[in-house]
């Protein structure tokens, strides 16, 4: 079986696997952004990792690229490793490898798990997502913990006439005709000029996600600030340049809600969005961001629009409407001691003892 016989080698770590990264990367448009350097480097800069990419080469001269980070201030013997980190993954190109001339097979992908296995760390952490993500399951070990999530991604082909009529459903199409009827408009910026805004109104949903979860205001607040502080959009718009485009909605001088694209090659992601729901409410603005920033990836090639994890059932039949399909998304675990399995299940459970108590505090009861 090819599984069994192919081997891969280590060849370089971190910055010595650069030059053939930027290579494979230069030659192949193909390749999503969360796998090139500039991904990486965008991550480093404003957040505490540093890169441990790992170049492999097969046994028939393939070169193989695991982009891989490793939290600032620890060994490299001890990791963890994040490929990539929580809050850096970009939807259905999540993780994954680069791989010299097309994807990797199901025996090299076994062969670099077998790898990784060897030298692991404490953690290391691989997420994959769509043909990857099925490759994986079928070589995986099934002592490998891992988890499964859903990513949803609108495929573009045939021009965005074919996407309006034939994908996007009737709610999205009257609600966006609505929005421009109402005096909505969109503003698109390439500069990074509007994440101040941007970020206005994402902390508006942070708020407002606080209170639809059950959650304390002030804790939200903080881990919303620690995880996504306004310096990681301005850095991702600044180091992305051309391929990061904030879109805000306006109404009459005031800002109903944003998005932030993010494209390279054949593929347009949406990463983060935002709203103020009491003026939004009502207006199809969200609609309107959409339908923009699908009919501007349309004209510019691009051949699928990402719409990311569906992080509730209510954003899952949101985005369904504009005609997305669904991909499966992995996370894999690779553990010196098998911890990661106990920590979902504790957090699992401090949420829910969270919202008791906040439901047993609430007036009346």
């Amino acid at each position: 079986m090819l599984s069994q016989a192919y081997r891969v080698s280590l060849e370089a770590e971190g910055g010595d696997a650069r030059p053939v990264w930027d290579d494979l990367v230069a030659r192949d448009e193909s390749i999503a952004l969360s796998k090139t350097p500039e991904w990486i480097d965008c991550i480093c800069s404003c957040s505490r990792f540093s890169d441990a990419t790992l170049l492999f080469r097969g046994e028939d001269g393939r070169r193989l690229i695991l982009p891989r980070l490793r939290k600032t201030g620890t060994p490299s013997f001890l990791g963890p490793f994040e490929s990539p980190p929580q809050g850096w993954g970009l939807g259905a190109d999540a993780g994954g490898l680069v791989s010299e001339g097309g994807p990797a097979s199901p025996g090299e992908i076994r062969a670099l798990i077998e790898e990784i296995q060897r030298h692991p760390g404490l953690r290391t952490r691989v997420m994959v997502a769509d043909h990857d993500a099925t490759a994986w399951a079928s070589v995986a070990p099934s002592t490998l913990y891992s988890t499964a999530r859903t990513a949803q991604v609108l495929d573009l082909s045939g021009g965005f006439s074919t996407v309006w009529s034939q994908r996007f459903t009737s709610k999205v199409r009257s609600n966006s005709r609505k929005a421009e009827r109402r005096g909505v408009v969109v503003e698109s910026d390439n500069t990074g000029r509007l994440i101040p805004v941007f970020d206005e109104l994402y902390r508006s949903s942070v708020d407002r996600w606080a209170q639809q979860r059950g959650q304390p205001l002030s804790l939200m607040r903080w881990r919303a600030q620690r995880r996504e502080p306004q310096s990681k959009f301005a850095t991702v718009a600044h180091r992305m340049g051309q391929r990061c485009t904030v879109s805000i909605a306006w109404r009459d001088g005031e800002p109903l809600a944003g998005i932030v694209v993010l494209t390279r090659g054949p593929r347009a992601t949406y990463w983060r969005g935002a709203m103020d729901k009491e003026r939004a409410r009502g207006t199809g603005a969200n609609e309107l961001l959409h339908r923009h920033a699908i009919e501007a990836a349309c004209a510019e090639g691009r051949l699928s629009y990402d719409f990311g994890i569906y992080q509730t059932e209510e954003l899952k039949r949101f985005k369904s409407t504009f005609g997305a399909h669904e991909v499966p998304v992995h996370v894999y675990y690779f553990e010196r001691l098998p911890t990661a399995a106990a920590e979902a299940k504790c957090h699992r459970a401090a949420k829910q003892a969270v919202g008791t108590v906040l439901r047993l505090a609430r007036p009346g009861r």
